[in-house]
């Protein structure tokens, strides 16, 4: 699904402005899908070019004026559209994993702290999610409390699986990097 789609789904809620996009991206999908600004305003801007959603100046004293976004019925029925359409695999890109891939390029320390790392990353991640979910839990539908279930989850097994693989990747031996 692309950014303009999310976004049609978030305007659903509401009007919104771009940052309250961006905060909806971060605070609610930001664990599988984020965008960042560079990628919320031009998906705006086309949007608006479709036909899909409206803008809004509102004039504010002593601070930039505020543009909220509303969407149209026509953006409404291109969201239901693309929704009901089949859900592609998968695309996922990990640091992380690109690390581990290439770690037999370490010495057994290196990769021991690559670990940690990717261990305490994790955990972090699984912290922080499970303060954003008992802040916002509230207002989930079954849906959205599905997908931050399913991340909570992920986040936990994710964990598990680099603990119980750290010893035996940490006795593999390195080799050095030709030069």
């Amino acid at each position: 699904m692309d950014v303009k789609t999310i976004i049609l789904g978030f305007l659903n809620y509401g009007e919104m402005s771009g940052y309250d996009i961006k905060q909806a991206f971060t605070n609610s999908i930001g664990f599988f899908y984020d965008a960042s600004f560079g990628a919320i305003y031009p998906a705006l801007r086309k949007l608006e070019e479709e036909g899909y959603v409206t803008k809004q100046e509102i004039i504010q004293s002593g601070k930039p004026n505020k543009i909220l976004y509303s969407i149209t019925d026509l953006g409404k029925n291109a969201f239901r559209q693309e929704i009901q359409t089949p859900i592609l695999p998968p695309v996922l890109r990990s640091d992380m994993l690109v690390k581990m891939f290439f770690g037999k390029s370490r010495t057994n320390e290196e990769q021991k702290n690559l670990l940690e790392g990717c261990i305490e990353l994790q955990r972090d991640m699984l912290q922080q999610s499970k303060v954003n979910f008992k802040k916002l839990e509230a207002h989930f539908d079954e849906y959205q409390r599905f997908c931050w279930e399913y991340t909570i989850h992920h986040l936990e097994t994710t964990i598990s699986f680099l603990e119980q693989k750290m010893s035996s990747l940490v006795k593999q031996p390195a080799y050095s990097v030709p030069v």
